[in-house]
């Protein structure tokens, strides 16, 4: 399974790194860009890290600093599993002309034949859809332009962030009251704008 930026954000701050990597069959895979190869090399979620450090230290001693920094110890934990169990993936030539065509202004025609309904897509979406399709991976992502694209050009399974969670309680990765809690805090503390679990039982 490849992830994008808002599923291992999610995850991450959440603490869920085991549970992602379990998942996903034992390794997740993530587009060059999303996340950077190495350890000095800033990708999206480094970029969103730093974001949430910055919270951190705004208001010390607040109730969003200190979600903020609960959060960083979730994405640490997550990032360090980078050539572990989290593996980035360098997009071939191939896969990153469609990655440009994803994102070039001049190919909103066939964007909107596949139908995109925005702009463009962003860069991290762009390579992860690129690569997921090409290398046949179940594509994890919250964005639905990035699943319809990812759909039309041939994938064969994407999941939403609230799927991850369900399916992990499911196989007891996660209890009821845990995946519940931790998706509800996703929604209300960290700006997460996924739909509310659905009712009824799992």
């Amino acid at each position: 399974m490849l992830a994008d930026a808002s599923v291992l954000r999610n995850f991450g701050i959440l603490g869920w790194a085991d549970q992602l990597v379990a998942l996903a069959g034992g390794n997740v895979y993530v587009a060059h860009g999303v996340m950077g190869v190495a350890d000095d090399e800033p990708g999206e979620l480094e970029g969103i890290r730093a974001s949430i450090e910055d919270e951190s230290i705004r208001n010390p001693g607040s109730p969003a600093a200190t979600a903020a920094t609960v959060a960083l110890v979730g994405l640490d934990a997550l990032l360090n599993r980078r050539s572990v169990d989290v593996t980035v993936l360098t997009p071939t030539g191939d896969e990153l002309a469609v990655a440009v065509r994803l994102q070039d202004r001049e190919e909103r025609a066939w964007r909107q034949a596949l139908g995109i309904r925005a702009r463009r897509l962003d860069a991290g979406e762009a390579v992860s859809i690129a690569i997921a399709t090409n290398r046949d991976f179940a594509f994890a992502s919250d964005d639905d332009d990035a699943r319809v694209a990812y759909m039309a050009l041939g994938g064969h399974t994407h999941v939403w962030t609230l799927d991850l969670i369900r399916k992990a309680m499911r196989q007891g990765l996660l209890d009821d009251h845990t995946a519940r809690t931790g998706y509800n805090a996703l929604r209300t503390h960290y700006r997460f704008w996924g739909p509310p679990w659905p009712p009824g039982p799992d």
